[in-house]
């Protein structure tokens, strides 16, 4: 080995072992509990408005947060062991839950309503689609099929006399609905702000708010593994107790959390103020809610289950004890 080669050799020696001692000196904690959120999906606003008052830090919890596109890839995350904890759709958390066995329990609600059907503002002020029936033969754009979303379209169809079967539908990011419109694919259901935003750019109006299709619809919760629940109780506790106290304060302090949720998700401030103003924060789990959800998946034949085994099934999957004790 010449002088050079020896030289480059005690210097790749001496960075290994640097950065052995490093790693032994200052270890990586590993974080108490993993949370699960969805991109930019202001009903979770509890969770940024927690993390920016540092209340985990209060509570003394090390937290570790892995963002998901939909509810449906959330659970995947609970599958994969991925995360603890979750805020995430109902719909979703069901019909994963059921379908693929993955065990997870409703602890709190986050948000009533809050997601919007739209439609281009081309084709609505041209007068091709003006009401829910128009769509019929057309394509729709939604989150992903097993969302709230989801959910919502099916509902909102039925009441105008169609079914899914009478339109495609076609999954697309939240992000990209909006430019993606054309007379071919004429509306887009989402959350908020994505509807708001479309709407101040311009490039949609509301068809069906989902306060229209069904008034004070339960939407996002909280979740838990059932090993977390089982192994850490006085976590869960913990972050429920949290999370009331952020539900709390947003609504008593609706001007703040405004600006917080503006800062969050870097848009102007008219169109989040317009869908914050669409979103009723409410922690209280409702239970005949997530029946009703449950009942109509099983019509849809979306899960499979005896109805007689509803009410059995959500005494297991509701657990009310932690957001009853906060």
């Amino acid at each position: 080995m010449d002088r050079k080669k020896t030289l480059a050799f005690s210097v790749a020696i001496i960075v290994v072992a640097s950065v052995a001692l490093v790693a032994i000196w200052n270890p990586i904690t590993p974080p108490d509990v993993r949370i699960g959120y969805l991109s930019q999906d202001l009903h979770q606003l509890a969770l940024r408005v927690a993390v920016e008052k540092g209340w985990f830090e209060e509570a003394g919890l090390r937290i570790e947060l892995a963002q998901f596109a939909n509810g449906a890839y959330e659970m995947d995350g609970f599958l994969a062991g991925q995360i603890d904890m979750g805020y995430l759709g109902a719909a979703p958390a069901l019909t994963k839950s059921i379908a693929q066995g993955i065990n997870i329990t409703i602890l709190a609600a986050v948000n009533l309503e809050g997601s919007a059907l739209m439609v281009s503002k081309t084709e609505y002020d041209a007068g091709r689609v003006t009401k829910v029936a128009d769509l019929a033969g057309k394509i729709i754009l939604q989150p992903g099929p097993s969302t709230v979303q989801n959910f919502l379209l099916r509902l909102a169809l039925n009441q105008s006399g169609l079914t899914v079967n009478d339109v495609s539908l076609e999954t697309a990011r939240p992000q990209d609905m909006a430019i993606s419109l054309s007379t071919e694919k004429p509306a887009f259901i989402v959350w908020e702000p994505f509807p708001s935003l479309a709407e101040y750019n311009g490039e949609a109006v509301p068809l069906k708010l989902s306060g229209e299709i069904w008034p004070k619809h339960p939407c996002c919760v909280v979740a838990s593994s059932n090993t977390f629940l089982r192994d850490h109780p006085d976590i869960v506790q913990k972050v429920i107790e949290i999370h009331k106290r952020a539900e709390q304060w947003i609504v008593a302090n609706p001007t703040e959390a405004l600006q917080i949720a503006i800062d969050w998700l870097g848009m102007d401030s008219t169109p989040v103020e317009t869908a914050f103003n669409r979103i009723i924060y409410d922690y209280n789990v409702n239970r005949t809610g997530i029946q009703r959800y449950l009942e109509f998946l099983i019509n849809q034949n979306l899960v499979t289950m005896e109805l007689s085994q509803v009410g059995p099934f959500l005494d297991r999957f509701i657990n009310t004890t932690f957001i009853e004790s906060a």
